[in-house]
């Protein structure tokens, strides 16, 4: 009996050396899971912190690249004031030599009436074709083009017939060109110009990050121990990264310098689109246009109704050809030198109403 008393006491010892066995594994299992969940949040913050820094970089890159297109967009536009003032200089000598001119025949003696009005019609011809291949009016020259034919008919000679029959046919080439609006045109355009700074652009500062957590449907069941560290682990996932719908990567906010380039940006834009229109380069119009679309598909954030607008009428003005091939009207004025020639020669003395509107 005292034998089996002693026994006991070191039996019970045992037992308990293998109960903390069993504890001290699954208290390790969970001390690797909480380091392991750690881990990843730590690396989640890290790639969201540096996809956010890459963004900014690239996205000033881009302003850079604005920069230096504004700087060359003006650039191009002051070349292109500049020709085109001098090819309205041009113009310009070009009509006061007419008038020149025209007041020297004012002054020549023994001038009939037939040569006044060749004289008239030749000044008429001329001026059409200038009209046409300087200032790209074609509907000014089709005015002047007819004037220039009821003068012809005034003269009532039949030998001016070959005369004619040209300039029918070049004014009904000229009214076969597509009218092409182009008052209209560069009222649009300057609408356009009004509205840009009432568009929503990208944000000047970086919108408040907000956690959006999924809660669970509730059920009677109580959430076990895993969904429980599923749902805090979740939570503060949401606080670090935000998750935004269609995988739109977060913008950069711009500063108001940026905000100003940006907007300056497309109203050159939009003004070397108006110069390409007046001059008819429908190359140059179509890349300003073009390029404005893709600004604001890239920096309007918010589709409200004006930006929609703006869009739908750019892309409208885009399909319109500002510089349609416009036919050669100089055949009536060829053959109307030929014969006035033909007449000096047969006289046998200078057609002085002729030379003189041909100098």
């Amino acid at each position: 009996m005292t034998e089996n008393l002693e026994t006991i006491p070191e039996k019970a010892p045992a037992a308990g050396n293998k109960k903390a066995a069993k504890q001290s594994p699954a208290a390790a299992k969970s001390n690797s899971w909480v380091v392991f969940f750690s881990l990843l949040l730590v690396t989640l913050a890290l790639v969201a912190i540096g996809g956010i820094g890459w963004k900014g970089l690239e996205f000033s890159q881009q302003l850079s690249q604005l920069d230096n297109q504004l700087q060359q967009s003006l650039s191009k536009h002051n070349e292109q004031t500049s020709q085109l003032s001098k090819m309205k200089q041009q113009v310009q000598q070009q009509d006061k030599q007419l008038q020149h001119n025209a007041e020297r025949l004012a002054q020549l003696p023994g001038a009939d009436r037939n040569d006044w009005l060749l004289a008239e019609a030749e000044y008429l011809l001329r001026l059409a074709n200038q009209r046409l291949n300087l200032e790209k009016d074609w509907q000014g020259a089709t005015a002047i083009l007819t004037a220039a034919d009821n003068v012809l008919a005034e003269t009532q000679n039949p030998l001016l017939n070959p005369v004619r029959q040209i300039l029918a046919q070049e004014l009904q080439a000229l009214r076969a060109v597509p009218a092409v609006d182009i008052t209209g045109a560069v009222a649009r355009l300057q609408a356009i110009q009004d509205q840009i700074s009432e568009l929503e652009w990208m944000p000047r500062t970086l919108p408040k990050m907000t956690a959006v957590v999924e809660t669970p449907e509730e059920s009677d069941e109580e959430p076990t121990a895993w969904q429980k560290l599923m749902t805090k682990a979740w939570a503060g996932l949401g606080i670090i990264v935000r998750v935004r719908e269609h995988d739109k990567a977060l913008p950069a906010p711009l500063t108001p310098d940026q905000h100003y380039y940006l907007q300056q940006n497309m109203h050159l834009m939009l003004e070397q689109a108006q110069v390409a229109l007046v001059r008819q380069q429908d190359a140059l119009y179509k890349q300003s246009i073009e390029r404005t679309q893709t600004w604001l598909n890239e920096f309007v954030m918010v589709e409200t109704a004006k930006s929609n607008g703006v869009k739908a009428t750019l892309a409208e003005l885009q399909q319109w050809n500002v510089s349609p091939e416009f036919p050669e009207i100089s055949g009536s004025l060829t053959r109307l030198r030929q014969l006035l020639d033909q007449q000096r020669r047969n006289r046998g003395l200078p057609l002085s109403v002729s030379q003189a509107a041909a100098n």
